[in-house]
């Protein structure tokens, strides 16, 4: 079901069940929902609030233990940093708009011509449940068609809304899982490389904006990143893009060429939770991924 309205997620319970954490990671995640709470309420020199209303409200809906978890996992030199992390995150999340897009941009939402144009051209979405029963997500890189994107900036900033949206769902999925399940639940993302080509290279820079935020404001979402299909030339690209990715990011990838790729797929994906274009037996009225068409040569409207 697609949410209706751009509310703020706050998951419940908001407390980690006992034994969820040793008592080190509980004791900092307590330390860092203390330090996030005191800086709320600040004030600069010149008496006004820190933080917007809209920034605040943010922080408040991702106090959760199993959230705040998150940050410190992916900063853990210091709560400082962690701190920092968090606070930059909300509110990026508040000038992006995030709530906002992820409504309009939902697989399922009331169907509009942004939505269409979403659901056409980029790439993303929910794949269906790992053989664990959590959801995995899928991204269709080697589709993408990025000169096309490169042509038309609506339809970029499109592209960008709808990976922010991906990535939106993959972190609402893990939050909502966590606080059902009791326990830290990351996520299965399946990167398509077929359909790779030397256009793709060339627009290498389009992929690294599209990847450039994920870390930074949606941490320890995914625990496994596996990218299936990818041709010879993948080794290149990747050479150009994975250094944009904090090491504990690259030590979830494992690359598969397009022989491989299925039997590792299904190691952790039945068969029939598998769209079809992957080697699946899913429904296609099921599948939620974009279709990742080619962009046309007269411009989408929107």
């Amino acid at each position: 079901m697609a949410p209706s309205t751009p509310a703020v997620l706050r998951v419940e319970p908001q407390r980690a069940p006992a034994g969820a954490f040793t008592e080190d990671e509980q004791a900092a995640v307590d330390a860092l929902r203390n330090k996030i709470e005191a800086t709320i309420d600040q004030t600069g020199d010149d008496g006004m609030a820190t933080w917007s209303e809209a920034a605040r409200a943010e922080a408040m809906a991702h106090l959760d233990d199993f959230t705040i978890q998150r940050f410190i996992v992916a900063r853990p030199a210091s709560l400082d940093a962690a701190e920092l992390m968090f606070r930059n995150a909300m509110h990026w999340r508040v000038s992006k708009g995030i709530n906002k897009i992820f409504v309009e941009l939902h697989p399922l939402a009331t169907p509009s011509a942004k939505h269409a144009a979403a659901r056409a051209y980029s790439t993303g979405g929910l794949g269906g449940l790992d053989k664990a029963g959590i959801p995995y997500f899928v991204m269709r890189i080697g589709r993408a068609d990025l000169a096309g994107f490169s042509r038309q900036p609506r339809l970029m900033e499109l592209m960008m809304d709808s990976a922010a949206a991906n990535l939106e769902g993959i972190f609402r999925t893990v939050r909502v899982c966590s606080a059902l399940a009791g326990s830290f639940v990351k996520c299965l993302l399946i990167l398509d490389m077929a359909g790779l080509s030397f256009s793709t290279i060339r627009h290498i820079g389009t992929i690294k904006s599209l990847i450039a935020f994920g870390p930074e404001y949606f941490p320890e979402g995914v625990s496994k990143v596996l990218i299936v299909n990818a041709p010879r030339l993948f080794a290149g690209a990747w050479s150009l893009v994975s250094p944009l990715l904090p090491q504990r990011s690259r030590d979830k990838v494992s690359i598969w060429s397009s022989s491989q790729s299925l039997t590792a797929m299904l190691e952790r994906v039945d068969r029939a939770e598998l769209p079809v274009f992957l080697g699946g037996e899913q429904p296609e009225e099921r599948c939620l991924v974009a279709r990742a068409e080619p962009v046309p040569s007269e411009e989408v409207l929107f």
